[in-house]
């Protein structure tokens, strides 16, 4: 064997790979999660999400959705009120359960093998909560690797969201062989130095290596193909194919500019400035500029954007004067109103005809 042969022949073997960044909104369940964990503990919901912008009282939709730097807020808060300790992340991953991540979810626990799990799995992974960027490999022993890296997390909560990420999936896949064959799961590696004192090494049971290269969930060699307890070829079918759907709604409703109109209509009319917004989404307003500019739109633009649409709502259906909605979106002279009001009603019909 050549030694350009020989370098291939170590390369691992990639199954699949799932997103490369982790800024997508998310289902509000995950924060629901985070805000029981914390009851549990003493720490107030309001503790959990000062500063984050999430409405608890939309917290109760099902179809409601978070940013991730909103559920990062959530978690800076909860590591402050608790206490930054190694672990704490795999005790919350180990409350995610199938149903947790809803279709996605059933659409894991219906695929016909592993190997299917991982495609699909890793394929949808913009319907999870996860932070960390996981891929899953063959390593030149022939172990089937699931791995985790959080690499782009930042660094203040990425060993909470890497665990949290890790002990799910421990989670999940104990659901996915249940009332099957037990578990092939040889070993977790961590990318973390052990914690002080620790007790023998496992995670949710299995032995665990700290101070790994990569955090991953280490597989026996034949796991990709064995045959599934709960594997249904039809309905794995229907559930990738509304996972296709949910996706691509999700990818068209997502982004900076979505975000940010949400903020503004939450806010009903006054400009509360792009520093401001910025720091409610946790990013900065160079940030926020330079993402909403990436999808076409300023931060004016959406604020007369909203305006308008404030204000056809005000004069439709409450039949407010001009002196109330100038009062309404802050501004101190009807007159003052009026001039916006054409402007933003001629940006409107220029940018109706140019469709």
């Amino acid at each position: 064997m050549t030694v350009s042969e020989d370098t291939a022949a170590a390369q691992p073997q990639v199954i699949a790979e799932g997103f490369t960044d982790w800024d997508f909104p998310r289902a509000a369940s995950g924060v629901v999660l985070l805000l029981d964990f914390a009851a549990e503990r003493g720490l107030a919901a309001a503790d959990c999400l000062a500063g984050s912008g999430i409405d608890a009282a939309a917290l109760g939709d099902p179809h409601h959705l978070v940013e991730a730097s909103q559920e990062i807020a959530v978690v800076r808060n909860l590591l402050h009120g608790l206490g930054d300790r190694p672990g704490l992340g795999i005790e919350v991953g180990a409350r995610y359960r199938v149903t947790t991540f809803g279709l996605f979810g059933y659409a894991l626990l219906s695929a016909p093998t592993m190997r299917e799990v991982f495609r699909y799995g890793l394929r949808y992974s913009a319907l999870t909560f996860g932070f960390a960027r996981h891929s899953a490999v063959v390593d030149a022993a022939g172990d089937v690797l699931h791995r985790m890296d959080g690499g782009r997390i930042p660094a203040d909560v990425r060993r909470f969201l890497v665990e949290r990420d890790c002990a799910a999936n421990i989670v999940l896949g104990r659901q996915v062989f249940a009332g099957g064959p037990p578990v092939p799961l040889r070993r977790v590696d961590l990318a973390f130095p052990a914690p002080p004192g620790a007790a023998p090494p496992t995670v949710l049971g299995a032995p665990v290596r700290y101070g790994a290269g990569t955090t991953a969930l280490v597989y026996a060699p034949d796991v990709l193909d064995s045959p599934l307890p709960h594997g249904n070829p039809h309905t794995a079918q229907i559930c990738q194919e509304l996972c296709e759907r949910l996706v691509a709604q999700r990818a068209s409703g997502s982004g900076a500019a979505r975000t940010v109109r949400r903020h503004l209509l939450a806010g009903g009319g006054p400009d509360p400035g792009i520093e401001h917004l910025a720091r409610r989404m946790n990013i900065t307003s160079r940030t926020l500029r330079r993402k909403l500019a990436a999808e076409g739109t300023t931060y004016r633009r959406l604020l007369d954007d909203v305006r308008l649409t404030l204000v056809q709502d005000g004069l439709r259906h409450e039949r407010l004067s001009a002196a109330e909605l100038a009062h309404r979106l802050g501004y101190s002279e009807p007159s003052s109103f009026m001039r916006a009001f054409r402007r933003w009603t001629a940006a409107d019909s220029l940018r109706s005809e140019g469709s």
